[in-house]
């Protein structure tokens, strides 16, 4: 759910949360073993990035991934809105309700390892489509469910499927990117965020209309699974991103000191996630109680947030491409972390909308960034790597929130979300020693990087 629709009062269903966001590429040969993460896009598994005659291959690609990426946010854009009426339908509490809602992540969590470990033995073509068309069926288990306990055990199995999509196709996103030799995660998370936004509001009509949410559900399901399995045949073949005996050994293949490089780059991921997820929550209630503003503009600086992040996305390809992944990130999040802290210390709520703007252009880049340098220092462990920096970085969707409650309990809430500032700079130190040493070295983008996108 990656590249994940964020939404108040909601942290169980991230493309990061349950999912959000992720990346891997393969092993590289002669002797790139060693190389550790660059700047730029990776070769793919087994050596040498392989070019096809043309770019019809990987633009039919590309194509056929944003329409998975956006079928998953769709999906969960969907349930979102229909969370009242399913809470309506099985007669669930506030409290029940927000304990069977985390079974989305629970779920999520649970399936990403396993997805990492099909990913590596079978590709990311087959468990992407997989992946998909389980999470399309998996929508209408709420609308089924009879009781709190059964939703639990539905939003379960729906958040396991997302996971497992979730791995696939941010793997497969960098398979393409490979094959195409230019960044292209961050423009297919900013689809993903397009078709979070459309899915509310088709969700939001539904409500209006009286549709039941079974039945709200199962054409959603027809019409987003019918839509993402036309286009599965033009995704890469599954030879792409699976180097030789991948899948023996997962985990323990890659080499000792890439592992901490990349738990680094799981907790970078970590604080990004963060922000999104204490801003979701929390930047409604800091506009409405703290600064005085109205419910209809505090809705505002919510709105800025998610536009800012879906633009950034879309354009973040164009940037990673021509200054490479680490000096983005890392400008990025500084912007983020010092823009949003302006903001909160003007103490005016025009500037903390421009603050929250702030913080979603700066944060756009980093979980598609992120994933995709780990993916590149994963060699033939892509899976279990991507696996590893997805489950990290989403505890940071789900911990925010809480933390930044009970320090609102000691501090006040202005002075809390003044922690989202300090993870985004202190994401910026953690970037910079999981991208250095003999291990990890970082250097400029490869020229075809640098090519305007489309």
């Amino acid at each position: 759910m990656e590249g994940h629709l964020d939404h108040p009062g909601l942290r169980g269903g991230h493309a990061g949360g349950a999912g959000e966001r992720l990346g891997g590429a393969g092993e590289r040969g002669g002797g790139a073993g060693e190389r550790g993460v660059r700047e730029g896009p990776a070769t793919p598994a087994g050596g040498p990035a392989p070019r096809l005659s043309g770019t019809a291959g990987p633009q039919r690609a590309r194509i056929a991934l944003s329409v998975v990426f956006f079928v998953n946010g769709a999906l969960f854009g969907n349930w979102v809105l229909r969370i009242p009426a399913v809470k309506d339908h099985v007669d669930a509490g506030t409290g029940p309700l927000g304990l069977a809602l985390l079974g989305i992540a629970v779920g999520a969590l649970l399936s990403k390892q396993i997805s990492g470990q099909l990913v590596a033995r079978y590709g990311s073509r087959p468990i992407t489509v997989l992946g998909i068309t389980l999470s399309c069926l998996a929508l209408m288990l709420p609308a089924l469910a009879g009781n709190i306990v059964t939703l639990g055990l539905a939003l379960i199995g729906f958040g396991a499927a997302m996971g497992i999509v979730d791995v696939a196709m941010n793997a497969h996103g960098v398979a393409v990117q490979d094959r195409m030799g230019r960044p292209v995660l961050s423009s297919l998370h900013g689809v993903y965020s397009i078709g979070g936004l459309l899915g509310a509001l088709t969700g939001g009509a539904a409500e209006a209309r009286g549709l039941s949410p079974l039945v709200h559900f199962a054409l959603v399901a027809a019409v987003l699974g019918g839509a993402a399995l036309a286009v599965s045949p033009w995704l890469l073949p599954a030879s792409s991103d699976v180097a030789p005996r991948a899948a023996e050994g997962g985990w323990a293949r890659l080499p000792a000191e890439r592992r901490l490089p990349l738990v680094l780059l799981g907790f970078v991921g970590l604080c990004g996630m963060a922000g999104e997820g204490a801003v979701g929550d929390w930047g409604a209630i800091y506009l409405r109680d703290d600064l005085g503003t109205s419910a209809e503009f505090a809705a505002v600086g919510y709105s800025a947030y998610s536009v800012a992040m879906a633009a950034g996305r879309l354009l973040g390809d164009r940037f990673l491409g021509r200054w490479g992944d680490v000096r983005v990130v890392t400008w990025a999040v500084t912007f983020a972390g010092c823009g949003f802290a302006a903001g909160l210390l003007a103490g005016h709520p025009a500037a903390a909308v421009c603050g929250f703007a702030a913080l979603g252009t700066g944060l756009s880049v980093v979980v598609p960034a992120v994933f995709s340098m780990a993916g590149r220092m994963g060699g033939p462990a892509t899976g279990p790597a991507i696996t590893v920096v997805s489950s990290i970085a989403g505890t940071g969707f789900l911990a925010g929130p809480p933390l930044i409650g009970f320090l609102a309990e000691l501090t006040g809430l202005p002075a809390a979300l003044g922690v989202v500032s300090v993870l985004a700079l202190g994401a910026a130190v953690l970037l910079h020693f999981a991208t250095s040493g003999p291990r990890a070295a970082t250097g400029p983008p490869p020229a075809r990087a640098a090519d305007p996108l489309p």
